[in-house]
């Protein structure tokens, strides 16, 4: 795949809808955003670092409502790193700072809260098909699995650089066969678990070369296998085929159309188009596929 070209051409077009999203607090301005989901709807949602906040926006890219504050009650956030829509449409929110996952409805409302342990400090999330909860800990160099109601079940990968060990892991996936996917932040690749948790698999090392890294963050998969990641230090993102070999890449170092400076959040609509998180220049770039 190397349409790379065509997601530039398209985004000369397409940014500007974007455009009004500048550093603010105001409705559809940002405070350096860091996650991002899609509802069923195409309902597009963004957690916010600098506002403690989610911000959900229609398909047209207008903004509709926001909720949350900085805080410790339970509509409050203190670092809402990431999120994830689950099978019933609530919305998995990792309120990183409080040690929580907050669970809310499509309209904000808080339904109910899961504990983490306190020394964690986790960052990405997914769900699984069964329903299991899987959140990368930062602090302790894990994955965590819990049931439905946050029970924890049990652990993956332990601190360190050999393989099936994790360091300061952030973003998750699964593919089609329920294989999960760690970006291992802190080690500078992508590493591949089966879904009993064994380790299969990784790719990628330090630099700045194609299929390299430099603190890579969050990773999407299109529902034809393939894997985008977003290289955060390096600001860009890279795609892979399902076995980690590089296809193309996107994005340079800078403000202007097209360009990144620190790339968190990722992920795709049923088309195929890209929505990219461009955490410090507060705002969410979308690439499109056609």
């Amino acid at each position: 795949m190397n349409n790379i070209f065509k997601y530039y051409l398209a985004l000369l077009l397409l940014l500007p809808a974007w455009a009004r999203a500048d550093f603010g607090d105001n409705p559809g301005e940002y405070s350096f955003p860091a996650g991002v989901a899609l509802d069923g709807q195409g309902h597009i949602y963004v957690t916010e670092l600098g506002n403690d906040r989610v911000q959900k926006f229609s398909p047209e890219l207008e903004p509709l409502q926001s909720w949350g504050r900085f805080g410790q009650d339970s509509a409050d956030f203190d670092d809402p790193v990431s999120l994830t829509i689950a099978p019933d449409g609530n919305i998995y929110t990792v309120d990183s700072g409080n040690r929580r996952i907050l669970v809310s409805d499509q309209k904000g409302i808080q339904l109910y809260q899961l504990p983490l342990p306190d020394s964690s400090r986790c960052y990405g999330i997914a769900i699984a098909a069964n329903g299991n909860i899987y959140l990368s800990d930062q602090s302790q160099d894990m994955i965590y699995i819990l049931n439905s109601d946050g029970l924890m079940l049990e652990t993956i990968g332990q601190p360190g650089n050999q393989p099936g060990q994790l360091r300061k892991p952030r973003g998750l996936v699964f593919d089609g066969e329920g294989r999960l996917y760690v970006v291992d932040t802190g080690n500078n690749r992508i590493c591949v678990f089966s879904p009993q948790g064994e380790y299969l698999s990784s790719w990628g090392s330090y630099g700045e070369d194609v299929g390299e890294f430099d603190s890579p963050s969050g990773i999407a998969m299109s529902s034809n296998g393939q894997i985008f990641v977003t290289d955060s230090g390096n600001d860009r993102f890279q795609e892979f085929s399902l076995g980690g070999v590089f296809q193309s890449t996107g994005g340079s170092s800078g403000s202007g159309e097209g360009q990144f400076y620190n790339p968190q959040g990722i992920t795709l609509d049923e088309s195929g188009n890209l929505y990219i998180v461009d955490c410090d220049n507060h705002r969410i770039l979308f690439f499109p596929t056609q």
